[in-house]
């Protein structure tokens, strides 16, 4: 198998699994039932929600919304890059992670009468900066496998 061909593969692979994560994504940030909703609200205060998780003292309180705001973005980062070589820059994944928050923000906020909060653009943003990162990496290490491979079949 050639090396094109894998990446082929890895392609297809990672557009249906960015498909599932997107869905995923929507369902969660929008249709699910929130438990902490305090109705129609907003906060522009950066790392205002935070402090405030801080200061709780509710530990799975600030795991679940401040690692899993990062965590709910990753796949963002480490998919698209792996479908669309396009999204493989800092610049573009900046712009794409923190708008895609920014607007299921917005969406939350006018029409599931949720909370928007710009606290979660900032760990969601994160997240996908973070999941450019391993994309890097991984793409890194792939890059040294392959050329180990195919230099070897040259000298047979």
């Amino acid at each position: 198998m050639n090396s094109k061909r894998i990446r082929r593969i890895f392609s297809i692979f990672g557009a249906l699994v960015f498909a599932v994560y997107f869905a995923i994504l929507i369902y969660v940030t929008l249709f699910t039932f929130n438990h902490y909703v305090y109705g129609k609200s907003a906060n522009l205060v950066l790392f205002d929600s935070i402090r405030l998780m801080w200061r709780s003292g509710d530990y799975w309180l600030i795991f679940k919304n401040v690692i899993g705001n990062v965590l709910l973005f990753f796949p963002l980062g480490m998919l698209l890059p792996l479908v669309f070589r396009f999204f493989n820059s800092w610049r573009v994944m900046f712009v794409i992670g923190f708008g895609t928050s920014f607007v299921i923000e917005y969406l939350q906020y006018e029409y599931a009468q949720r909370i928007f909060d710009i606290d979660d653009i900032l760990l969601n943003g994160f997240g996908a900066l973070v999941g450019l990162i391993l994309y890097k990496v991984f793409a890194f290490m792939f890059r040294l496998i392959e050329r180990n491979l195919f230099k070897r079949k040259k000298k047979k």
